[in-house]
């Protein structure tokens, strides 16, 4: 039996709020290392790294597509939007192409706010763009669909999930 994803250096991450965990690992998407945050109060360590273990570095082909081609779409638009000084080939980049250009450090993993009882996870992964380096960038994902791909807003976990939804 092998053993599954394991988060390294976990620790709290303020002394004045010991349920605010966190600890470093892959993220298979942009093959980096980051720091994968969440709250103990939501969901234990085991949950976080079985989260990161058969979801977010597990994606289906069709999200990470969906990531690429919002990514796209945002790119476009901002690059036909301004006359800033590009990359080369960031114009051209199309499809899988574009994770080249963009970078994740952080990952904020969520329960639903609305139902704890709800057994899937979201995560944030935060960073930046070569196209949009000033406001940063954020990939929202429930389970292991991608919601949005976009400037980052910091709206956490209410980004993921809305009260209309958990009223349904």
């Amino acid at each position: 039996m092998t053993e599954g994803f394991r988060l390294e250096q976990v620790g709290s991450e303020d002394p004045e709020d010991e349920c605010r965990m966190s600890g470093f690992g892959q993220l298979a998407l942009f093959q980096c290392q980051v720091e994968y945050h969440f709250n103990t109060e939501d969901m234990r360590v085991k949950e976080a790294e079985a989260y990161i273990d058969t979801v977010l570095n597990a994606l289906p082909a069709e999200t990470i597509d969906e990531i690429c081609e919002r990514a796209c779409e945002w790119k476009n638009e901002k690059m036909s939007s301004d006359t800033a000084d590009y990359p080369t080939g960031l114009a051209e980049a199309s499809g899988r192409e574009i994770l080249a250009f963009m970078s994740v450090g952080d990952v904020e993993l969520y329960r639903n706010p609305y139902d704890r009882s709800d057994d899937t996870f979201g995560a944030i992964l935060g960073g930046g763009t070569e196209w949009d380096a000033e406001k940063g960038m954020e990939i929202i994902i429930r389970g292991s669909k991608a919601l949005e791909v976009r400037e980052y807003l910091g709206y956490g976990e209410y980004a993921i999930w809305d009260e209309e939804e958990a009223t349904d």
